[in-house]
């Protein structure tokens, strides 16, 4: 059975970058998070992705290309508009 993962598209510096939130475990290590990037790199076929998890503090984790993070970094979870694909 898929698992559903919220996302959102965001334009940035002229590209559209997908935001893909993910469970905390998927990134609590570099090596983590590495893996989750490429895995959501390969089913997706795009590398303008952003994995973002919300840690303990409830502040978000955003993880990915750091002209991206800077952007979105200040970007509250709740007001982003999700939508879900399966994988």
């Amino acid at each position: 059975m898929a698992q559903k993962f919220p996302f959102a598209n965001f334009q940035i510096e002229g590209k559209v970058v997908t935001v893909i939130m993910v469970a905390e475990s998927g990134v609590a290590t570099p090596e983590l998070a590495q893996r989750s990037m490429v895995a959501f790199q390969k089913k997706l076929g795009r590398t303008d992705l952003v994995l973002v998890a919300q840690g303990v503090s409830l502040t978000p984790l955003y993880i990915g290309n750091r002209a991206f993070v800077d952007k979105l970094k200040d970007v509250p979870l709740g007001r982003i508009n999700w939508q879900h694909f399966e994988a």
